[in-house]
Parts: C-alpha cells; structure tokens; sequence
C-alpha cells in the first residue's frame, strides 16, 4: 500500500476561540499537516497541540491580525528553513 500525506488548509479569522474544534478534527481526520490562515496571533498567544509540531508567525505590526500556522504530525521528519515575516504577505 502507499502511504498517503493528509494535507489541510483552512482560514480561521482568529484560531484562539478554535483549538478545541480543530485538536478533535486533526484526530477525527487523521490530519498530517494543517496549514492555517488568519491565526490573529500576537506575541502573546500560541497553541499546543499533542503529537504535533506547530510553527507561528504573527503579523509585523504586533496586532491581532493575519497570521499563519503550519501544524505538522511529530512522527514527520521536517525543519524549519526560516523565518519569513513581511507585512504584505
């Protein structure tokens, strides 16, 4: 059988009032990575999520905007390259 890699993109519009919703779909679903928009994350907030690695980056300006998550499965070999953060991004 291949192995297959479970991929998933959502918008959030501020990820904090959902954790709960998305830790039971990234069980429920058997989730490899989950890229997410709109976090809304400040330096003030993150998530942590069991079996999972997640990678941050607020909005420039520090305010609760924009935002991304990259959440991948712990047994998924992967790095960090680099931390990219520009404002029109």
């Amino acid at each position: 059988m291949v192995p297959r890699l479970h991929i998933v993109l959502w918008n959030a519009n501020g990820l904090a009032r959902h954790v709960a919703e998305l830790k039971a779909y990234l069980t429920l679903r058997d989730v490899d990575i989950m890229l997410i928009s709109e976090t809304h994350f400040t330096s003030k907030s993150f998530i942590r999520i069991p079996q999972y690695t997640v990678y941050d980056t607020q909005h420039p300006d520090g305010t609760v905007h924009g935002g991304t998550a990259i959440i991948i499965k712990s047994n998924i070999k992967h790095h960090l390259h680099g931390h990219y953060n520009q404002a029109h991004l």
